[in-house]
């Protein structure tokens, strides 16, 4: 007979109540719809997974924002195995594991599905950062993971979710707020989370007034973990604040929840921002996105890949393989006829960098990855050896005013370097200005 398993409550919200485990396991959250439902700011909606297999008990962070921690140790990304008398911290929640015929206190126990009253945010506060720490009761939150079901890998830390309010709502609300401005926004958060007892995807922004980062977790297929930032320009700041200026966005009401499509299911959009003159909280949870909300999300992920260059996140890996390999075909093939033409050195380049970003996401890598990158830097070295070797002839071309052999050099340095955002091809384009102005001078 299998070992049965209660969760107490130590301290906390819900202090003195008590869980029995059943086989489909116990979801702890702030949530009205997990088994354990706290109405605990520092939770995230669907916290962590308390589930009995094979006769023991395991816990499972779900790309919490604060973490899970066992006694004193962080989870990560592993599930972990629990022993009677082990305590689980939350929040400020402390639990207790008790094994079945264990001596000490029990409490009243508490239905499965039976849910605290939750509570609500009225989007006063200023929001979390993307990387919280946790209470200081308790260990402070380390690398983050989302497994849903099963023991599944989420490296990294979560972006941050917020408290949202939980109930029916109407589609809009009552009134309409103004419109943000194109310069107010100062920061935003955003998760998407597509998740089963199979498998799992987790992709989220965060915006701090300056720099935009990204985290992608496709598991356990996949096995893909991105963390990527970069900082924006000021054009590209106004384009991200343009995207949720919309005034339909500003009149959705907060929470739209619907049923899961099946058991264990779960999408969910979750959105913050924060402009000079007010706080958007909005939450899509098993339901279809309001088209203003939608029409959002797919320009947001949009500027968002543009801007990071992550285009390939959204691919399954067999495809990122098969574009690898294809990229990688090119490469060779070009530095094959490098002697036919510079060009043919730069496109070799370009099409290995291609073949080894389409697997940058992708674990484990195919055979032949660590030959590409060899390979790419054999070509690098090449490259940058014949591009210093032609501005040296088109430097001492242009000293001795020898303008047709200037010309000729500075056409290969932007064969060699053809990309007009690189420093060198706008040197080489300059040059090559001042040159051309001087022949048709001398004419």
């Amino acid at each position: 007979m299998s070992q049965e398993f209660e969760i107490q409550v130590t301290e906390g919200p819900l202090k003195g109540r008590s869980f029995v485990v059943p086989a489909e396991g116990l979801r702890l959250g702030r949530l009205s719809a997990c088994e354990i439902s706290i109405p605990d700011p520092a939770l995230s909606r669907t916290h962590c997974l308390f589930e009995a297999r094979d006769g023991a008990l395991w816990v499972t962070d779900l790309a919490s924002a604060n973490g899970t921690v066992v006694n004193d140790e962080q989870l990560g990304a592993d599930s972990h195995r629990l022993k009677s008398g082990d305590k689980v911290f939350v929040g400020d929640s402390v639990l207790q594991v008790v094994a079945k015929g264990d001596s000490g206190p029990v409490p009243e126990p508490v239905p499965v599905g039976e849910a605290a009253m939750p509570t609500i945010d009225l989007g006063l506060s200023g929001g979390e950062k993307l990387q919280e720490e946790a209470a200081e009761t308790r260990p402070q939150s380390g690398r983050r993971f989302f497994l849903w079901g099963v023991a599944l890998a989420f490296a990294g830390a979560a972006a941050a979710l917020f408290l949202i309010p939980v109930g029916t709502e109407p589609e809009t609300a009552a009134t309409a707020p103004l419109p943000v401005e194109a310069d107010d926004l100062v920061s935003f958060s955003f998760e998407k989370v597509k998740a089963d007892t199979r498998s799992a995807y987790r992709y989220a922004l965060a915006y701090d007034g300056k720099s935009m980062r990204v985290e992608v977790d496709d598991v356990p297929d996949a096995k893909r973990h991105v963390r990527e930032m970069v900082e924006l320009s000021d054009d590209a700041r106004k384009r991200l604040a343009n995207i949720f200026s919309s005034p339909e966005l500003h009149l959705l009401a907060p929470e739209h929840v619907g049923n899961p499509t099946e058991p264990g299911s779960l999408q969910s959009f979750s959105l913050h921002a924060i402009s000079t003159k007010r706080v958007l909280d909005i939450s899509v949870e098993n339901k279809v996105e309001p088209e203003a909300f939608q029409d959002m999300r797919l320009k947001l992920e949009a500027f968002a890949d543009s801007e990071l260059g992550l285009h390939a996140i959204h691919m399954p890996v067999a495809k990122l393989k098969e574009l690898s390999a294809e990229a990688r075909r090119v490469a060779d093939a070009k530095w094959a006829e490098r002697e036919s033409g510079f060009g043919n050195i730069a496109e070799a380049m370009r099409k290995y960098d291609e073949a080894i970003h389409y697997l940058k996401t992708v674990d484990p890598k195919p055979a032949d990855y660590e030959e590409t990158c060899s390979l790419r830097k054999m070509v690098k070295e090449e490259l940058d050896r014949v591009y210093m070797l032609h501005r040296g002839n088109a430097d001492q071309a242009i000293g001795t005013q020898n303008w047709e052999q200037a010309k000729y050099e500075l056409h290969v340095l932007l064969e060699l370097v053809n990309d007009p955002n690189d420093e060198r091809n706008k040197e080489a384009s300059r040059k090559l200005l001042e040159v051309e102005a001087r022949m048709k001078a001398k004419r």
